[in-house]
């Protein structure tokens, strides 16, 4: 089981995904007993809807599949009536199978808290139990199990308070998030508010009394010398507004047991109430709660001999929704913390594909700094706050995100979005203004998560496109058919780019008034139905290579239509391309080009076919005597891609030398580089063929070996690696020639079958 706590492949709200493995016992272990295990799940779960058992055909030719069917819809139902048992109910269910035989995917509705296991998990992990239990004729113990899931759903749910607050949100657009120690998040970033749920029963936050007495006497007040243990009155302050005023009296038990509340906002005088407000603004807070000890609330505070016995900071919601039924106070203290018109969000770019992922997310939040915004970034090489790097990893996935979207400083968020991600855990984000979806090509990471067709990749891509909020825009590349068709799947309206100003889907976009991004002859240009406005020429844009560069026209067209869908005028993206290059500070391990001895060398991250064909179509422009290419790709891609790669790399360069590393991801060693060899043996134009260890050992072999004129590929594997080697090697060139070289020489492997590799590893 995972929890995907954003929009998912499956819906737009939080589910958990389960892999149901029934492909290891034999279909007469339990067949037998399914008879038993229907009326057994009856008798304990009044109520479900069991669907009948396939009849026992075995010479059915999916005689199987079928009866596995049938216990998937059995296992659903068992979650429902567990659900049903425990006073919830999931709105949402689905199942699908998958290409590996036995194997199903199952979706549930997440019900409760995000923080931590939930209602979900727990009832699909008693239904499995019980399910055992039938088909082994044992003792379920239904009513242990029941209690222990009703405990749990009472554990894991929010307080009252929370449960309010995230329901009057949610009705205004407001984005929520219940972070641990029930704090409640509202909103993103520099328009984010965040508030502690407590009970009404917790003190939480309350004024150190001297503190509080100093800060009183500056406003003419008194304090009390301790809190007020008898009768007393309670009033709620948020945003410099009193919201309710409380009588409390204690109950039988004294010291607050069983006290008696009733709401007295409409009997108390307007002194009251301006005393209370001069107690939270002498303290400097936004929201409190100020208890006051006073014989009449209906007359002035002072003149009463009126006291301030405590102010708590986090004032005890859960107590005041109880007692005051008008006006609703969760609604109500919401809109002193988000005025009308305010939703707490800011711009949020995320941007998903195949290929230019990491430059278009680079270039968009470049894009939005030079227009003053401090931009929270997360890519592939990392989490970036405005110019600091404050990880280093691989952060393209949903926690990255979010950690992004809850830091204060953050003005507007520019989020890449991988499919491994949006597998693991859904997206990082309940809405986004912009999506871009660069390109699908010939895709990439086919056959992981079951994922083993493009379109099966494009489905997990337009997740992004689902997430467009109304008003929001999706940028897609018209040259790419599956990703053009995501434009269906847009709540808000659609950008297309490409980089043929006479593409067909662009030209009847535009005749339908709608927005583009495209080139005619030198000039990148936006439009929007018939009115144009040019941009730059390509000589202008670096990233492009003066337009040599072809897949850096359409990530600057993707990154300039983005920028535009966030509305920023034309001459500040025209800035922001200009000022944006292909060097190792703006762009690293991305078509990072060097001369090293006279020869050409381009560092680059590409490591797909689709990314490989775009390098060799921006390589023809490049003059050179012999080409020369350093190579590898990780071991989870299939044999079919590597293969592929290998035919690419065959037909275009004179000389390949591959490589292996730490990303052998299950292969044996030497395995990859066999089957690129396998590809590179269909190759018209390669005449040598080296395997070295290691991607520093092939790099520093080739360039050793380099000649003047030499045009030479290194695949950029590891960006920091790539960047530091490259920095090391420009300021100490004469050294490195003078130091000895030691290169590990690998053996090829026969290539392996693929499942005997993992099985072995």
């Amino acid at each position: 089981m995972r929890a995907l706590l954003g929009p998912n492949l499956w819906a737009d709200f939080p589910v958990v995904e389960i892999w149901l493995d029934l492909s290891a016992p034999p279909l007469n272990d339990w067949l037998p007993a399914a008879a038993r295990l229907r009326a057994g799940l009856t008798a304990l779960l009044p109520g479900l809807a069991l669907p009948r058992r396939p009849p026992a055909d075995q010479g059915h030719p999916q005689y199987r599949q079928r009866h596995e069917r049938w216990l998937v819809q059995v296992f659903l139902e068992t979650v429902r009536g567990l659900f049903e048992q425990i006073g919830e109910r999931p709105g949402f269910t689905a199942e699908r199978g998958t290409s590996e035989p036995g194997v199903y995917l199952l979706a549930i509705e997440r019900v409760g808290d995000a923080c931590a296991e939930t209602c979900s998990e727990s009832c699909a992990e008693t239904a499995l139990d019980i399910i055992h239990d039938l088909l082994a004729g044992t003792d379920c113990m239904i009513d242990v199990r029941l209690d222990r899931l009703r405990v749990l759903a009472r554990d894991a749910a929010p307080s009252p308070t929370g449960v309010a607050l995230a329901t009057a949100a949610r009705a205004r657009g407001i984005p929520t998030r219940r972070l641990p120690g029930n704090l409640l998040q509202l909103g993103h970033g520099a328009r984010q508010r965040r508030l502690l749920c407590n009970p009404a029963t917790t003190n939480g936050g309350t004024v150190d009394r001297d503190l509080l007495s100093a800060l009183m006497a500056s406003a003419g007040l008194c304090c009390t010398e301790g809190p007020a243990s008898g009768a007393h009155h309670r009033v709620l302050v948020a945003g410099r507004r009193v919201l309710a005023i409380l009588s409390w009296q204690p109950g039988p038990g004294g010291n607050g047991s069983g006290p008696k509340v009733a709401d007295v906002s409409a009997l108390v005088h307007g002194d009251v109430r301006a005393r209370a407000l001069d107690a939270v603004r002498a303290l400097g807070l936004e929201t409190a709660e100020v208890c006051l000890v006073t014989a009449d609330i209906t007359q002035p505070l002072v003149s009463q001999g009126g006291l301030i016995s405590e102010v708590l900071a986090d004032p005890p919601l859960d107590l005041y929704l109880e007692a005051v039924r008008s006006p609703p106070i969760a609604e109500a203290f919401l809109a002193t913390l988000f005025p009308a018109g305010e939703n707490g969000r800011i711009p949020i770019v995320a941007i998903s594909g195949t290929n230019g992922k990491t430059t278009v997310t680079r270039l968009v939040a470049h894009g939005l700094s030079v227009s003053g915004r401090f931009v929270g970034m997360t890519c592939t090489d990392g989490i970036y706050l405005a110019d600091r790097r404050i990880d280093t990893d691989d952060c393209s996935g949903p926690r990255s995100a979010r950690r992004v979207l809850l830091n204060p400083q953050v003005e507007a968020a520019v989020l890449e979005t991988a499919r491994g991600g949006i597998l693991r855990e859904g997206l990082g984000f309940d809405a986004c203004d912009v999506a871009v979806v660069t390109n699908l090509g010939e895709g990439d990471h086919l056959g992981l998560g079951w994922i083993d067709t493009l379109e099966a990749l494009a489905e997990v891509k337009q997740t992004v496109v689902r997430a467009v909020a109304p008003g929001g825009i999706a940028v897609l590349n018209a040259a790419d058919p599956l990703v053009a068709r995501m434009a269906s799947h847009c709540q808000g309206r659609v950008l297309f780019f490409a980089r043929d100003g006479h593409d067909p889907l662009v030209q009847w976009h535009r005749r339908e008034g709608g927005r583009a991004a495209f080139v005619r002859g030198h000039e990148l240009i936006l439009a929007e139905g018939r009115v144009e406005w040019p941009l730059l020429s390509l000589r202008q844009i670096p990233l492009t290579g003066g337009g040599r560069i072809g897949f850096q026209v359409e990530n600057c067209l993707a990154g300039a239509a983005a920028l535009w869908g966030l509305g920023l005028a034309p001459e500040t993206i025209g800035a922001a391309l200009e000022t944006f290059g292909a060097d190792l500070d703006k762009s690293p391990g991305r078509f990072n080009v060097l001369s090293i001895h006279g020869a050409t060398v381009v560092f680059d991250y590409g490591h797909n076919p689709s990314a490989l064909l775009a390098m060799i179509e921006a390589l023809k422009h490049f003059p050179h005597r012999r080409r020369i290419a350093v190579y590898s790709a990780a071991g989870d891609r299939r044999d079919c891609d590597l293969i592929r790669q290998g035919e690419i790399l065959g037909g275009a360069f004179d000389r390949v030398i591959l490589y292996e590393d730490h990303y052998t991801r299950g292969r044996r060693p030497g395995e990859i580089m066999a089957l690129f060899a396998q590809g590179l043996a269909s190759g018209d134009r390669v005449k040598e063929i080296d395997t070295i260890h290691g991607w520093r050992h092939a790099v520093e072999e080739t360039l050793w070996l380099a000649q003047p004129g030499d045009l030479i590929l290194v695949q950029a594997d590891a960006v920091d690696e790539t960047v530091e080697y490259v920095q090391a090697r420009l300021s100490d060139d004469q050294a490195w020639q003078e130091s000895p070289l030691s290169v590990m020489v690998m053996p090829v492997a026969a290539p392996l079958d693929r499942g005997a590799a993992q099985a072995q590893t």
